[in-house]
C-alpha cells in the first residue's frame, strides 16, 4: 500500500472513502440540501413557524382547474402569533400574492431553493412576488421582532 492509498481496515478512512464515492455517483440534490439547511434555521427563537389551517388542495370543489386538469391557482392559509396569513399560488407566471391580518406593513421575504425574493407588505398587508417556482416558504416579519415563518409549500 503507497502512502496516498487509503487504509480501508481503517474505519474512518472508509467512510471517508465511500462518502466521496456516493457524492461522485449519486450526489445530493441541491433542492433537497437546501431544504435541510433550512430546517436548521427553524431553531431562531425570533421566529414562529406557522401552522397551516387550510389548504385548497384539501378542499373539496375549491381548486381551481383547468379543462387539462392542471392546478392554476391553490390557496393556503396560516396562523402564528396573533397573525393569519392567505396565500394564494398562481401557477401561470409563478405568482404569489398573499396578505396579512391584521392588516399592517411589514418585511416579506419569499425564501425558494434559487435564493430569496424581499418585499414589502402595504399598510392593507398585501404583498406580491412573480416568477416564483419549486419549493418555497416565507418570511414576514412585522414591526421590530415579530417573524412568521410558513413550512416549506411545494406546488
Amino acid at each position: 500500500m503507497s502512502a496516498h492509498e487509503p487504509d480501508l481496515h481503517d474505519d474512518d478512512q472508509l467512510l471517508a472513502q465511500l462518502g466521496l464515492a456516493l457524492d461522485e455517483l449519486d450526489p445530493v440534490p441541491a433542492d433537497a440540501a437546501a431544504v435541510a439547511r433550512s430546517a436548521i434555521e427553524l431553531g431562531r427563537a425570533d421566529e414562529e413557524l406557522a401552522e397551516l389551517v387550510f389548504d385548497s388542495l384539501e378542499s373539496d370543489g375549491a381548486l381551481a382547474m383547468r379543462h387539462t386538469g392542471v392546478m392554476e391557482a391553490r390557496a393556503l392559509g396560516f396562523v402564528a402569533g396573533g397573525y393569519r396569513l392567505d396565500v394564494e399560488l398562481l401557477d401561470e407566471g409563478g405568482v404569489v400574492l398573499g396578505q396579512l391580518d391584521p392588516a399592517g406593513p411589514a418585511q416579506v421575504d419569499l425564501e425558494t431553493v434559487d435564493g430569496v425574493q424581499q418585499g414589502p407588505a402595504d399598510d392593507l398587508g398585501r404583498f406580491r412576488f412573480s416568477d416564483a417556482r419549486g419549493p418555497l416558504r416565507l418570511r414576514v416579519t412585522i414591526g421590530a421582532a415579530a417573524v412568521v415563518l410558513t413550512p416549506w409549500i411545494t406546488w
